[in-house]
């Protein structure tokens, strides 16, 4: 390794004249730093600078391209192995291009670091402008370029290969498949040129590239070489990938989905339809029947399918004026079922290609919704609204006497000495009691009003419209009712009393819960002024 380090600064100035009498141009190049360190004087002359100082001082960072820059990273590693390289440069010292043969090798300078010992030869091969510009375009391209021998050892590199593609210098080892790079190797012997499309081992992995190959002759040792050019077309096969799933989704949609499928054009002609689709509106017939039917008849002849047939196809119309996408509509079938109806429209590029219907049956949902919110919302030994229910309806009611100025009333219900009922008898006749009193709520009550089971023996009755002499008087009543029914016990049939606290909803009031602590408040008093009695509290 050739060094300048080591030696004192005398020495090296010592060694300048000699140096300088060199017509050999000589120079290094800090490649980390990108400036000059040192030249000899027939260097200074083709940098066209006055002085070395003046060449030291050049800013070669803000003329350099990144071709370049990924060059010289490139040759960093290498010189620091020891690796001498010699290789064609087009420099610009000023207006014109200069072509030279460049010795670089490795040097040491000052803080330990490793510069770039440059000979510059005039070229042993003579090239004509246009080979020169060929050349610089090979470098400057994005393409990645690459030639190996015969053998598929790696011969030389663009900058956009060596910075893609670091550390692999065999031509199988740049393909994700060696046995398809070996067949490319053979198919080259007998072939001057092909193309394929592989995947390829890059820095960052593995990509997608359209490879080139030809074979050519080594114009330095004469004997046969591959010219290897590759662009990166990942984008592209990610999109055919995606497009061919599509396909295959919509296919899979097509043949084997339970939800019926209408693809009609921007002139309203069927393209697609499902069987599905046909098992709802077509009446027996099969997909390929209705393609090409156009549309409008199609509609016209399906409404009476539904409960409201002429809005069915106002819909339809308002949907294809707007063209904005529409889910989740809900349809009523004159036969009692529902159908679940979405609309998208179809652009490409921001012209519309027509729509796509989707009608679901979702008949059992919302019978299973119907009874998921009916188990919810009812207590399961009474059958009662349970206390959520309660909660829910004492707010509606709570906002219409507030915002509407209407009448409510709350009964508080509780059985007397229930407790004592369970202990004697047994939780199963405590039961038979609770649901006793459910029946007496349930049939001594106007259809509009709300008897609720809100705890173990405790219910809540919401009486919306009622004044407070009305609802005491049917706080009365029930009261009557209980205490005169006869629970039939197995060993012997018995009676209970119940205590009812009744109050009114107010626009005062600041949450239901002010209304139930009223109702509460007036419940202890009827306790507290011996049970089996009514009171209220206002």
């Amino acid at each position: 390794m050739t060094s300048f380090h080591d030696a004192p600064p005398l020495t090296i100035q010592g060694h300048a004249p000699l140096l300088d009498r060199l017509q050999t141009p000589v120079w290094i190049f800090d490649i980390e730093q990108e400036r000059m360190h040192y030249a000899n004087a027939a260097a200074v002359r083709l940098w066209g600078a006055e002085t070395p100082k003046e060449l030291y001082a050049r800013d070669f960072a803000s003329t350099m391209s990144e071709a370049t820059r990924q060059r010289l990273a490139n040759y960093h590693p290498r010189l620091m192995q020891g690796e001498v390289i010699d290789e064609h440069w087009s420099l610009y010292p000023g207006d014109q291009a200069l072509s030279m043969h460049c010795h670089c090798s490795a040097v040491d300078i000052d803080d330990g670091r490793i510069g770039m010992l440059v000979e510059g030869f005039e070229n042993d091969i003579s090239l004509d402008a246009s080979s020169l510009r060929a050349l610089e375009a090979v470098r400057h391209t994005p393409m990645m370029v690459s030639v190996f021998d015969r053998q598929g050892h790696l011969l030389v590199s663009n900058p956009a290969a060596l910075a893609a593609r670091r550390g692999l210098t065999s031509f199988v080892a740049c393909f994700k498949d060696p046995d398809a790079a070996r067949q490319i190797l053979q198919q080259l012997e007998s072939e001057p040129r092909c193309f394929v499309e592989a995947i390829m081992r890059i820095n960052e992995g593995e990509r997608w590239h359209h490879v080139d190959l030809c074979r050519a002759t080594d114009p330095k040792t004469g004997l046969p070489m591959i010219v290897m050019g590759e662009l990166d077309i990942t984008p592209r096969k990610t999109l055919e990938m995606a497009q061919l799933v599509s396909k295959r989704q919509l296919e899979v949609v097509i043949e084997g989905l339970d939800v019926g499928l209408l693809l009609e054009d921007e002139n309203r002609r069927i393209i697609v339809a499902n069987q599905a689709f046909c098992d709802l509106f077509a009446d027996g017939a099969l997909p390929e029947d209705l393609v090409g039917i156009d549309c409008r008849e199609a509609a016209q002849s399906s409404k009476a399918h539904f409960m409201e047939p002429e809005d069915f196809v106002t819909r339809i119309e308002e949907l294809l004026v707007t063209k904005r996408k529409q889910t989740r509509e809900l349809l009523t079938m004159a036969d009692g079922r529902f159908l679940e109806r979405a609309y998208t429209p179809l652009f490409v590029a921001d012209q519309y290609h027509g729509h796509l219907w989707v009608y679901r049956d979702i008949t059992r949902q919302r019978h299973q919704e119907a009874d998921w919110a009916h188990k919810a919302s009812t207590d399961p030994l009474t059958g009662l609204a349970n206390r959520r229910s309660f909660d829910e309806s004492a707010r509606r009611v709570a906002r219409s006497v507030t915002e509407e100025g209407r009448q409510a009333a709350l009964l508080m219900i509780d059985i007397d000495r229930f407790k004592a009922i369970n202990d004697t008898l047994g939780h199963a006749e405590g039961d038979k009691g609770l649901r006793l009193l459910a029946d007496t709520l349930r049939h001594h009550l106007r259809q509009s009003d709300l008897p609720c089971r809100t705890g173990g023996e405790e219910f809540m009755v919401i009486l919306p419209g009622m004044s407070p002499a009305e609802a005491t008087a049917v706080a009365w009543r029930l009261l009557r009712q209980i205490a005169e029914a006869t629970i039939e016990a197995e060993e012997l049939p018995f009676h209970f009393t119940v205590s009812i606290g009744v109050t009114c909803f107010t626009s005062a009031d600041a949450s239901v819960e002010a209304v139930t602590k009223r109702a509460d408040t007036a419940l202890y008093r009827a306790k507290h002024a011996g049970r089996n009695r009514v009171a209220d509290r206002w």
